[in-house]
This record gives C-alpha cells, sequence and structure tokens, in this order.
C-alpha cells in the first residue's frame, strides 16, 4: 500500500530512559513517498515464493508448528533471503526510516497507540495478549495503525535495507538506506518483541 511521505523525528530523545543510545541522536527525516506490505510476509506467502525458487532453502523454524501456519509471519529468513523475497514479490525492503516512519504512522508518541505497552495492543513479552511472547501471532490479531499496517511492532522481527550502525550520527536524512552496496557486516532488524 502507499505510504504518504513526510517529516518526521527519527530516533529517541536522549532524555528517553527506555531508549538506547544507538537510537540517537534524534533526527528529522524527510520519507518521500513509498509502498509497503498492509502486513508482515506470511508462511503462505513465502510459501509460494519457495516454490517458485526452489533452489532457496527453507527458513529456521519452517517445520516448528508454533511458527509455521499459514496466517502467522514467517520467521528464521535471512536478509539476502528476504531480498530476494521482496524483489520476487515486485518491491524491495523498506529502508529503517522508512520502516520507523511506517511504524509510527504519523503519531508522535513512543509507540503509535501511546507511550505505555497497554494490554493487547502487540505481541511481546507483557504486553498482554494471549501469546505474550511465546509464539507469533496471526498476522492481523492486533488492531492496525493509523496509516492500516497491522503488526509493525512485535510479534516478528523485520528486515530492512540498512546496514547495522552504532548509533545515527550521520545517518541520512533523506529517507535512503545507509548502507554499504550489497554487503553489510551486520544488517538492522526492527519492530519484533
Amino acid at each position: 500500500m502507499l505510504i504518504p511521505g513526510g517529516t518526521f523525528p527519527m530516533g529517541s530523545p536522549a532524555s528517553d530512559t527506555e531508549g538506547s543510545e544507538q537510537e540517537c541522536p534524534r533526527h528529522d527525516v524527510q520519507v518521500p513517498d513509498f509502498y509497503l506490505g498492509r502486513h508482515p510476509v506470511t508462511n503462505e506467502e513465502y510459501g509460494r515464493f519457495l516454490k517458485a525458487n526452489p533452489d532457496g532453502g527453507e527458513p529456521s523454524y519452517w517445520g516448528d508448528r508454533r511458527f509455521n501456519q499459514a496466517r502467522q509471519p514467517v520467521v528464521g529468513v535471512s536478509w539476502d533471503d528476504a531480498r530476494r523475497f521482496a524483489r520476487w514479490a515486485g518491491g524491495r525492503l523498506p529502508t529503517e526510516a522508512e520502516w520507523e516512519y511506517a511504524a509510527r504512522a504519523g503519531t508522535a508518541t513512543r509507540y503509535w497507540w501511546g507511550d505505555g505497552v497497554g494490554k493487547n495492543n502487540a505481541n511481546c513479552a507483557g504486553c498482554g495478549s494471549q501469546w505474550d511472547g511465546k509464539e507469533t501471532a496471526p498476522i492481523g490479531s492486533f488492531r492496525p495503525n493509523p496509516f492500516g499496517l497491522y503488526d509493525m511492532l512485535g510479534n516478528v522481527w523485520e528486515w530492512v535495507e540498512d546496514c547495522w550502525h552504532d548509533g545515527y550520527e550521520d545517518a541520512p536524512t533523506d529517507g535512503k538506506a545507509w548502507s554499504a552496496g550489497d554487503t553489510c557486516a551486520r544488517c538492522v532488524i526492527r519492530g519484533g518483541s
């Protein structure tokens, strides 16, 4: 779905005692319009990719019933395979800035639903859902954010295009990926529990 571009404050303010220093310094980023799936990739969707690309290996946990149901998000996929899937599906991985912008959905609070974790807003340890960090929840188990995106926080870690850096010093402010070409020593994941 089309996510309308805009400017947002990326990262955590230095005063945030729950944030990490790796989320600093907070900086404004201008993100152009981009497309993003309404929900994380499901096992069913990833299974179609594997059938079309038999040379690819199965992800970790593919045989584990706690994580392999059709409507659960796929887990245990490498960054390279996530990129291959995105290209196969006609897209690309979002940049870290795009991902955070989409997860915040125009809100100014810690989470799109408010500053506290609350109950039944996401699947994470201590979030008060029936899954509570034990296994992945089927997609759409929680209400969507104001952009109409499901499960942006908790439930499953999501790869983004960027290479890992120890903080946001000198990070791009135009929404582009902070990368080193097609290879990264470490890549960024966002959203998990």
